[in-house]
C-alpha cells in the first residue's frame, strides 16, 4: 500500500507536481535543525513561537537533520518518515483493531486507506500519516483493552497513542481520552470479576500520555510567554480571520492570502517586529468581542464548517496567478483596492475568486489607472474560468463529498444494515471523528484540515462491508 502512494506521489512529481509540507511546522522544524530554538513559524526571525503543537515539528527536525547528515534533499527524509507512519498505521489496524472483522472488511480498509492515500496530493509531505499512525495506534489500544482490561499492552498502546496525538492533534488528543475513559468504564472488570486498579485502567493511560506532554509544553510556555497555552497559542487569531476574512466561515487560499503572516507581507512585518504574544493580543479582544457582540454570525459560521466537515466540503483553491507584467504603482493600487493579493515571500501576485461582471471588473481597472485594462482583463478572465473550473466542477464536488460526505453517508449505512450489530468499532471511529471536530467547527475549518482523519474514515468505509456481511449472517 505505501509503494503504490509513493509511486502516485512519484507519477505526480513526474507530472510538474511539487508536494507541499506544512509550512508553519516546517519552518520551526529548520528552525530545530539548525539550532535556534522552537521558533520562527514563517521563515523570518521572530522569537520562540506555540504556534503550533510541538509534535510534528520536532519529528520533521530529526527528518531534516537526517537529510543534511546524508546530503539528500530534506523532502525525502520526511516522505520517509511519512512511508513509515503509513506502514504502521495499517499494520496495527490489521494486527490488533481489525483481527475480528471479515477479510473482505479488511481488504475494504486498505483500499480505503490507499484512496485516500492517492487523493492528497500532499500526503507524504504532510501530517496526514503520522496523524493516521498516532489515530491507529490509539484505535489499537482501545480494541485491546476492550478486550484485555488492565493489560500491559493495551495500557502502554493508549498511553503512547494520546500522547502522540496531544503532540500532533489536540482535538484527536480530546477525543482520544475521552474514548479511552468510555472503554475504561465499559471493561472496569477483568474477566476473572476483580475491578481494574485506577492505574492499570484505560482511562490512566490516556490520562498519563496527554499530561506526559501536555504539562512540560504548558510549562515551557509560560515560561516563555507568560501565558498558559496548553496546545497552540493561535486559537483567537484563526477564529478572527475566519470571522473577518471569509463570507461563511470556511477558509480558502484568498482568505488566508489577505490575513495570514505567512502571505500578507504587513502581517508578517508586524509579526516579526512585535514578536508572537503581543502579535496575538488585539487578536485575543477581537475574538471576544465576536463571541458577545456578533454570536449569531460566530454561531451561523460554525454551523457552515460542520456542513462543510461532514457534509461537503468546498475547494480552498480560489486564487490564481497573475500572468501579465505590471508597473509597481499599479500593482500597489490593485492590492489596495483588494483587486489583487500580494504573497509574502514571492514576488507574485494573485487573482481573488470574484462574481462581478466583466464591466465591474474593467472599471476598477480603469479606477486603479491601469495604462492596458483591456489585457489585464483578459487575464483576469482567464483566472476566474481556472478557479470555477477547480471549485465548482464535478472533480471538485466528488472530491470534497470523498473528504466529508462519504464517510457520514457510509456510517449512516452501517447503522440502518446493522442496527444493533453496528461493528462498535465503527460507531467509535464517528464518535472519535465528531468530538475531534469540535474545534474546527468551533474556531476554523477547510478541507484541508480533513485530512488528519482518514484513517477514520477509512474505517467508517470498510464498516459498511462489515455490517453487510453481519446482517447477511444474522
Amino acid at each position: 500500500m505505501c509503494g503504490c502512494i509513493l509511486a502516485a506521489s512519484l507519477l505526480r512529481l513526474h507530472a510538474g507536481y511539487r508536494p507541499r509540507l506544512p509550512l508553519e511546522h516546517s519552518n520551526v522544524a529548520y528552525s530545530l535543525a539548525t539550532g535556534t530554538g522552537y521558533s520562527n513559524p514563517f521563515g523570518v526571525n521572530s522569537g520562540p513561537t506555540a504556534w503550533v503543537p510541538p509534535g510534528i515539528p520536532f519529528l520533521y527536525a530529526g527528518a531534516i537533520r537526517l537529510a543534511h547528515a546524508l546530503r539528500i534533499d530534506e523532502s525525502a527524509t520526511i516522505a520517509g518518515l511519512n512511508c513509515l507512519a503509513s506502514a504502521a498505521a495499517v499494520f496495527l489496524m490489521l494486527r490488533f483493531t481489525l483481527a475480528g472483522w471479515r477479510p473482505r472488511s479488511s481488504a475494504a480498509f486498505c483500499a480505503a486507506f490507499l484512496a485516500y492515500g492517492i487523493l492528497d496530493p500532499d500526503f507524504l509531505t504532510d501530517a496526514g500519516p503520522l496523524t493516521a499512525a498516532a489515530s491507529a495506534l490509539l484505535l489499537a489500544g482501545l480494541a485491546s483493552a476492550a478486550r484485555h482490561p488492565g493489560g500491559r499492552a493495551p495500557w502502554a498502546m493508549l498511553f503512547a497513542s494520546n500522547a502522540l496525538l496531544a503532540a500532533i492533534h489536540p482535538g484527536l488528543a480530546l477525543a482520544g481520552t475521552l474514548a479511552s475513559i468510555g472503554v475504561g468504564f465499559a471493561a472496569s472488570r477483568t474477566r476473572e470479576g476483580k475491578p481494574v486498579a485506577l492505574m492499570a485502567s484505560a482511562a490512566f493511560a490516556a490520562v498519563a500520555g496527554i499530561a506526559s506532554v501536555t504539562v512540560p509544553w504548558t510549562l515551557r510556555n509560560y515560561l516563555v510567554f507568560h501565558q498558559l497555552i496548553p496546545s497552540k497559542s493561535n486559537g483567537c487569531f484563526e477564529l478572527v480571520l475566519s470571522q473577518k476574512e471569509t463570507d461563511d466561515g470556511v477558509l480558502s487560499e484568498a482568505s488566508l492570502m489577505v490575513g495570514h503572516p505567512s502571505t500578507n507581507p504587513r502581517l508578517l512585518s508586524k509579526y516579526a517586529a512585535l514578536g508572537e504574544s503581543a502579535f496575538l493580543e488585539p487578536y485575543r479582544r477581537e475574538a471576544a468581542e465576536i463571541l458577545t457582540a456578533d454570536f449569531r454570525r460566530y454561531l451561523m459560521f460554525s454551523l457552515n464548517r460542520f456542513f462543510n466537515a461532514v457534509c461537503l466540503s468546498r475547494s480552498p483553491d480560489d486564487i490564481a496567478m497573475v500572468s501579465v507584467n505590471l508597473t509597481p504603482a499599479e500593482a500597489a493600487r490593485l492590492v489596495g483596492q483588494r483587486t489583487i493579493i500580494m504573497c509574502a515571500g514571492t514576488p507574485n501576485f494573485f487573482w481573488p475568486t470574484n462574481e462581478v461582471s466583466e464591466q465591474v471588473e474593467l472599471a476598477s481597472f480603469n479606477s486603479a489607472g491601469i495604462e492596458d485594462p483591456d489585457t489585464l482583463l483578459a487575464d483576469w478572465e482567464r483566472a476566474q474560468m481556472s478557479i470555477r473550473s477547480r471549485t465548482g466542477g464535478a472533480t471538485a464536488w466528488i472530491r470534497g463529498f470523498a473528504w466529508s460526505g462519504f464517510p457520514t453517508l457510509c456510517c449512516a449505512a452501517s447503522l440502518i444494515i446493522a442496527r444493533r450489530s453496528t461493528p462498535r468499532l465503527v460507531l467509535a471511529a464517528a464518535a472519535i471523528y465528531l468530538v475531534a471536530l469540535i474545534p474546527n467547527v468551533l474556531i476554523t475549518h477547510d478541507m484541508r484540515h480533513q485530512g488528519s482523519f482518514m484513517l477514520l474514515f477509512a474505517v467508517i468505509v470498510a464498516g459498511v462491508f462489515e455490517s453487510l456481511a453481519r446482517h447477511t449472517h444474522g
